[in-house]
């Protein structure tokens, strides 16, 4: 063998070799890569990319305790696993290598395919594809003028089943037809092989409409100031500060929702915010 004609100090230093390029394949990748900035479809793909990333790194992920009020009237989807639950809508325990194991969005159990709906007028902002945990993604910035709240905020819509048709700055209306819901980036892991067809919807709250975009397909975004908070936070009025949020006792934790029914109107009229999919009159 080649091995047994070196010099001892060679083989030495060949050893010496080996165990650094072995100890540096152990180090943590570089934060980018961990964020899924090298997981992007034709980069090799694979990566696990955080479900959310517009967020303040010292705010906490809490429960708020709120549940989806509907008009009398109507039946909506509802929440199968809501903001900060550590369990998903199966029941089981969520991995606590995120978020410290807590949901960082609400999830909504939905067939592949179905219409998801703007939130609030807003502007589109990003749209692209990630790897697992994120899938075919799109991002919306609502003004405050856009949802009658006192912040902007940025709502990230995942798991889509196609690309979004919209190009960055393109204005959507209250209610409009945004992406159609999908299972992309959930094959593999818990959910196996089949995936799990739903709307993972994020919501961001800041002072400011200022970001910074990182990844392939601007993936990550970093709001000013902004922080991840309960989706049923935009359903909420005369509410000027997120602190305010969790003092509300439990009887007033039934936020009541604006719909969009089947034919296309918005029930009540007139309301700035909308649940993200189509409900039905019974």
């Amino acid at each position: 063998m080649v091995i047994e004609k070196l010099t001892p100090r060679l083989a030495r230093t060949m050893f010496l070799i080996f165990g650094a390029l072995l100890s540096a394949a152990s180090l943590p990748l570089p934060a980018e890569a961990q964020m899924g900035g090298f997981g992007r479809k034709g980069m090799g793909g694979g990566t696990e990319a955080p479900a959310d990333t517009v967020e303040k790194r010292d705010h906490a992920i809490t429960a708020t305790g709120f549940t989806a009020d509907f008009p009398s009237g109507f039946e909506c989807e509802p929440v199968a696993s809501p903001f900060g639950s550590p369990y998903r809508y199966d029941g089981s325990k969520r991995r606590d290598d995120r978020n410290s194991g807590l949901h960082g969005g609400m999830d909504l159990s939905l067939k592949e395919g179905t219409p998801l709906l703007a939130v609030a007028a807003g502007e589109v902002i990003a749209r692209g594809e990630g790897g697992r945990l994120e899938g075919i993604f799109l991002w919306l910035r609502h003004a405050p003028a856009d949802t009658g709240l006192p912040y902007w905020i940025f709502s990230k819509y995942q798991h889509l089943a196609t690309p979004p048709e919209f190009t960055e700055g393109t204005r959507v209306q209250v209610g409009q037809i945004v992406a159609l819901s999908g299972a992309t980036g959930t094959a593999g892991g818990h959910y196996g092989a089949a995936g799990y067809p739903h709307l993972h919807l994020s919501t961001f709250y800041g002072p400011s409409k200022e970001y910074t975009a990182r990844g392939m397909y601007n993936s990550m975004l970093q709001g000013k100031g902004a922080v991840p908070d309960d989706p049923l936070i935009l359903y909420l009025r005369e509410v000027s500060d997120l602190a305010l949020v969790r003092g509300f006792s439990a009887e007033n934790k039934k936020i009541g929702v604006a719909v969009v029914g089947e034919d296309g109107n918005v029930h009540p009229a007139g309301s700035k915010t909308v649940w993200p999919v189509h409900c039905k009159e019974n």
